[in-house]
């Protein structure tokens, strides 16, 4: 089975030997390629919606596996007792739908011993979250498809020093590793941002505001990793 960049690049950060939850699994190739791997014991796949639920069933049964994988209706984590999964993968979601089902859930979550989340908007707002809420950036890793850069984010419970806004921003794990996508990221960021400063100063209102003012020197803390990319 072949799942692409983005779900190889999460798989290779799921602990082996684990049950995991697999929150959102649309299809169910994740735990299904897991299964395939010997990696994992076992693992819950779980989707809000009737639909992907019946075509994870059809692909976990296509594969001999529903002794091994559960498929579970409903809600983010709500659909597991504490301490059922070791970890879970929460993938495909924006930032803050990422930090409202860790919230609605936090009897769960605190029983995890990791999470894995890719996030497809505000990763600096889940990062920050985390960070604040007893969980510590453990790895982080990029994933190419086309037309996309997925980043993703390996979370432990624990706790490490705050950030700035400029490593929130890029991802203090990527910063440090500086993966062969690096450069991609930095330039995709930076393009974002002056794109967006370019759109408010057009009015000289959002110019005074402290919005604008925090793009920019964000802007400006991204130029000087762009600056050390293109010399390499």
């Amino acid at each position: 089975m072949n799942i692409g960049a983005r779900l190889e690049a999460i798989a290779a950060l799921v602990q082996q030997n684990c049950v995991v939850a697999d929150i959102g699994t649309d299809h169910a190739y994740l735990p299904v390629w897991l299964m395939q791997k010997g990696l994992i014991k076992a693992a819950i796949a779980a989707d809000i919606a009737e639909g992907p639920c019946r075509a994870a069933q059809t692909n976990i049964g296509m594969y001999g596996l529903k002794d091994k994988i559960e498929v579970r209706r409903g809600s983010g984590l709500t659909v597991l007792k504490p301490g059922e999964a070791d970890g879970a993968v929460i993938a495909g979601m924006g930032g803050s739908t990422i930090v409202q089902i860790l919230e609605e859930s936090p009897d769960v979550a605190k029983t995890l011993k990791f999470l894995i989340v890719q996030p497809m908007a505000g990763a600096p707002g889940l990062r920050r979250w985390a960070c604040e809420n007893g969980w510590r950036i453990a790895d982080e890793a990029l994933a190419e498809e086309p037309q996309h850069l997925y980043e993703i984010i390996m979370l432990v419970p624990g706790s490490e020093p705050p950030h700035s806004s400029i490593e929130y921003e890029i991802g203090p794990r990527l910063i440090e590793k500086r993966p062969p996508l690096f450069g991609r990221h930095i330039e995709k960021l930076y393009a974002a941002y002056a794109r967006m400063l370019k759109s408010m100063a057009q009015s000289s209102k959002a110019q005074q505001s402290g919005k604008y003012k925090t793009m920019q020197e964000l802007l400006a803390g991204l130029e000087e990793y762009k600056h050390e990319c293109d010399c390499e």
